[in-house]
């Protein structure tokens, strides 16, 4: 007995530990590449061969060379090893003589080792020096079937299994002749064809480690995978006794009992909800499968009217065969809108499925995602946008990729089908295509190095698009967290690094800055909380974070929801949203207490800047060459023109600014900050409106909570409906950040207009619960319209902090204009109309500079929270000297606080305040008790070197950017900018 039980403790020791070495979470997977997008580094050991990507899949052929056919290509982004775990993934069309190749030397053709497929079941094992074979009988390949082989290779031993059967197992192998197969030696891996011309169509190929490569997925992985993406939408462990729960079920109740009783169950019925006035076809075709998916959740959720009940599950089943049978969503044509067909449609019809389980015939399963297949093939095509309502044959864009946010709502898709499919190809293709996209970047789409994050080629896209990216990205993550297919920490980690430098500093109050909304600007406010979407995103991320990260995040969200917290509990998009807001809110080690992010920031990449103080946030929205001005598309955004002409967003907790009712009332020629010409355009009709500037030089410094800011504006080549305007507007604006004030200067502003040439100090919305009055230096001001001449104003409330004061160092004659004004989205946006009707009351204080102006100029500060008393002797105290405001120099002191900003505008540089530079630069300078902080940037991006002279000597420097050095013989600085891309470079001298 005693031996038994020693016998059985050794066994178990010893499965254990075998099971601890090829444990696949233990080991390392080197190298894989599902080759949907990127044909990574090949290199042709033997003969020529040609590879491509074809519909998302990589396809490799060999090419006659001489008399030969014979083709040996390695993979040398994989590395050398002498033993491991090498696996391809391939659809089966006929081919022979093709097959793995191990253990291959770079330098010598003779040399590789190879697992061959002859044909008719007939396999190979080779190596080529000395020239040695086995034959093996084994299974037969199928035409038009997918097929993997794993080969698994140590020393002597050799293992191939296909679709995860052993088919070949030889612990020593010999061949004929009584030699061993070398194995102690390293090699590359590849694949080989041995005659005659054959092609290839590669799903994924992978290498690692002894066991990094599982034989197989356990089933039971996708059923846990299934139930882990259900138990995201839907509870069946209702508690009454949670407040927020059961006002989430009873709204899901609610709107189900709504949609049900609105559905048509008619045999003979042409659609499942009636067409909405302006709704397109394929926009209606996703409305109906998201009625569907809702549905689908009150059945799926406990303590709703409908939990499992039998008739609405039998209308939904109904639906859905609808939808594939009769409205054409079958995988073989559509019409319309391509994002409706891969993206609307496809996302709430795998939610539902999900939900809805074994409740769903394998049949029908198998029907609506082989339909869904056909339009999602994988994370990396796009169709075609088409003419809505005909039937047209898929057609994806060629030579084309998606990118981010696009290929993570893909992506997400394709997971979906992997799960429900049981088809690990697809997990591992949705989990390694988004990897690139977060991945950074240095143009076109994608984040940068600065936080930036851009879409549609040069928008700022942060809150939209990045919103939807980090969505999808997160729940991915989620996901498969756990599971075999979960991604490897590193990746994850960089994922996490990325989202909490590009979202939090562009909050506020839980809602994203509209300078990073894009055209979503535009829509009705239900259409339009990205900030709270955001904030359920942050918290999917933060899951996934280190610990020191998890809790940054968490604290950050937990600020922003306890400013609003009956939104996020009244309103979560999810179940499991709901549940992580609640477990937030319940967590004491979370106080919320600190705001997530104080200080400057340039997002340079994108031509934005933000400035956040504990009273109030100042957003900057600027283009140039590398960034469109505003995008106007698909019915939307069609009074975008001037957003992007230095608007101004100060947001200082007055409840209103820039919400709900300001973009369909605001006067779109007059927004805060810009300098515009005010001739009346045509609303923006055309597909898609984006326009560049021809300027370079757009950006600045930041550093702690001060900042210099600048813009070319050159409205050059501006385009209405894509027709050329005749604008001929210039004007250099800049902006001097401080810590309570803001000086804003413009100079050099030209231009002819059959209307005016305006720069609009402000355009205030006002909350109509407060009290105000406007003040000036002349008296209080009771007219509803006037012009005068002032040295400063004062919007002045009951609540202070939401008082500003505008300062003008030079006395300015300001047109003053309240208005009441009314509008509704839809007449910015057909595309998600809404025929509300919203109210907005306005003080707009303007600078005409006329119709013919030639280098005119303004200036002005902005103080928010500021009295009567800090403006009466703000220009009696001198604090502020504005060194130069001309088109060449602009440039402000102030010596109380220790600051000197200067923009260089010209291609020479110049002189001024003791600075020097020999090239257009931005420039800050910082004075503390024990050191002087220089922060010098080329907001041209054109890699200049600079050289600058400062009034100190270099005997005080304490440290230096990488890229700066300092000339002795010259006493200059020399500033290498290359690679920079606006972001600011540091010398930081010794002031004692």
């Amino acid at each position: 007995m005693k031996k038994r039980l020693l016998y059985f403790t050794a066994t178990l020791l010893t499965l254990l530990f075998l099971n601890f070495i090829v444990t696949p979470h233990t080991l390392a997977e080197t190298y894989h590449s599902d080759f949907c997008n990127h044909l990574g580094t090949w290199k042709n050991l033997i003969g020529q061969a040609d590879r491509s990507i074809s519909h998302g899949q990589f396809v490799m052929s060999n090419q006659k060379e001489g008399e030969h056919y014979e083709n040996v290509s390695l993979i040398t982004g994989a590395g050398e090893r002498s033993s491991g775990d090498l696996q391809v993934t391939f659809a089966y069309k006929g081919q022979k003589n093709f097959g793995l190749i191990f253990r291959a030397s770079e330098s010598s053709p003779k040399n590789y080792q190879a697992f061959v497929y002859l044909g008719n079941g007939n396999w190979q094992l080779s190596q080529s020096t000395p020239k040695q074979t086995i034959d093996i009988k084994g299974p037969n390949l199928t035409s038009e079937q997918t097929y993997k082989l794993l080969l698994r290779y140590q020393g002597s031993s050799i293992q191939a299994y296909l679709n995860e059967k052993l088919i070949y197992d030889e612990p020593h192998v010999s061949y004929r002749e009584g030699s061993t197969i070398a194995g102690d030696w390293k090699g590359y891996i590849g694949l080989g064809f041995f005659n005659p011309p054959s092609q290839l169509t590669v799903l994924s190929i992978k290498s690692g480690d002894i066991g990094s490569i599982s034989v197989d997925v356990d089933p039971h992985e996708f059923v846990k995978l299934r139930n882990k993406w259900k138990e995201q939408l839907v509870t069946e462990n209702y508690n009454p006794n949670i407040p927020a729960l059961v006002k989430y079920v009873k709204s899901l109740s609610d709107n189900a009992k709504v949609l049900y009783q609105s559905m048509s169950l008619n045999p003979q019925r042409t659609s499942l909800w009636s067409l909405q006035p302006g709704e397109s076809a394929s926009a209606h075709l996703t409305r109906e499968v998201t009625n569907l998916y809702y549905l689908s959740k009150a059945y799926g959720t406990q303590g709703t009217d409908y939990f499992q009940d039998p008739k609405l599950l039998a209308a939904i089943q109904s639906g859905f065969d609808f939808i594939v049978s009769q409205k054409g969503y079958d995988g073989n044509k559509y019409y319309g809108n391509w994002w409706d067909w891969q993206i609307g449609i496809p996302q709430k019809f795998i939610g539902s499925l999900m939900i809805l389980g074994d409740k769903i015939s394998e049949e029908s399963l198998q029907r609506y995602t082989q339909a869904l297949s056909a339009y999602v093939p994988n994370p990396y095509q796009q169709l075609y946008t088409k003419p809505q309502e005909i039937f047209v044959d898929l057609s994806f864009v060629p030579n084309f990729s998606t990118t981010g946010a696009n290929r993570t709502d893909l992506a997400l898709s394709v997971l979906g089908l992997g799960i429900l499919q049981k088809d690990e190809n697809k997990i591992e293709c949705a989990s390694n295509s988004i990897k690139e996209v977060f991945q950074l970047v240095s143009q076109g789409d994608g984040f940068y190095s600065d936080g930036s994050f851009i879409q549609h080629n040069k928008i700022p896209y942060t809150g939209a698009y990045g919103n939807v990216l980090i969505n999808g990205i997160g729940q991915i993550l989620a996901l498969t967290q756990g599971s075999p297919f979960e991604m490897d920490n590193q990746s994850v980690s960089n994922f996490v690094n990325i989202v909490e430098s590009s979202f939090l500093p562009l909050i506020y109050q839980g809602t994203m800055l509209p300078s990073v909304n894009g055209r979503s600007i535009s829509r009705a406010p239900k259409d339009d909380q990205m900030g709270c979407s955001t904030m359920y995103n942050l918290l999917t991320v933060a899951a996934l974070a280190p610990v020191d990260v998890q809790k940054k995040l968490q604290e950050a969200v937990k600020y922003w929801i306890q400013e609003n917290p009956d939104y996020y509990l009244n309103n979560p998009r999810n179940y499991n949203s709901l549940q992580l807001v609640l477990s937030l809110l319940a967590d004491n080690t979370i106080s919320g207490q600190k705001p997530p992010f104080i200080g400057t920031k340039n997002f340079s990449s994108m031509d934005r800047f933000v400035q956040s103080t504990p009273n109030y946030l100042l957003n900057l929205s600027l283009y140039s060459n590398r960034i469109y001005s505003f995008e106007a598309g698909n019915g939307e955004n069609k009074h975008g023109w001037h957003t992007g002409d230095g608007m101004l967003y100060l947001y200082n907790n007055d409840g209103v600014q820039f919400g709900s009712s300001y973009w369909p009332t605001v006067d779109p020629y007059r927004l805060p900050g810009t300098t515009v010409d005010t001739v009346a355009l045509q609303d923006e009709a055309s597909y898609f409106t984006t326009i560049t500037s021809l300027e370079t030089w757009v950006g600045g410094v930041a550093s702690e909570n001060q900042a210099v800011m600048g813009m070319s504006l050159n409205k050059e080549g501006t385009k209405n409906n894509g027709i050329l305007l005749p604008m001929n507007l210039r004007a250099k604006k800049s902006w001097f950040i401080l810590d309570n004030q803001t000086i804003a200067l413009g100079a050099g502003i030209s231009g002819d207009t059959t209307a005016d040439i305006e720069t609009i100090v402000d355009n205030r919305l006002l909350n109509t619960t407060y009290h105000y009055q406007l003040l000036s230096s002349t008296g209080l001001i009771n007219t509803r319209s006037e012009k005068e001449k002032m040295d400063w104003l004062l919007l002045q409330s009951n609540q202070q902090k939401v008082s500003i004061g505008y300062i003008f160092p030079t006395a300015q004659e300001i047109r003053l204009q309240s208005e009441k004004r009314t509008g509704t989205y839809a007449a910015i946006n057909t595309a998600f109309p809404s025929d509300t009707t919203y109210t907005g009351d306005y003080w707009k204080f303007i600078i005409n500079h006329g119709k013919n102006p030639i280098n005119a100029s303004y200036a002005y500060v902005i103080f928010p929270g500021a009295t009567p008393d800090i403006l009466k002797n703000y220009n009696k105290n001198k604090d502020l000297k504005i060194l130069s405001n001309t088109a060449s120099i602009q440039a402000v002191q102030m010596d109380k606080v220790g600051y000197l900003g200067i923009n260089f505008w010209e291609s020479s540089g110049g002189t001024i305040a003791g600075i020097t530079s020999d090239k257009p630069i931005s420039f800050m300078k910082q004075t503390k008790a024990k050191e002087i902080l220089y922060t010098i940037s080329d907001p041209t991006q054109s890699n200049e070197t600079v050289h600058i002279h400062l009034p100190q000597t270099s005997q005080n420097i304490l440290s230096m950017s990488e890229g700066i050095s300092f000339d002795e013989v010259t006493h200059s600085f020399i500033v290498d900018f290359s690679g920079s891309a606006g972001q600011a470079k540091q010398i930081v001298l010794g002031s004692y």
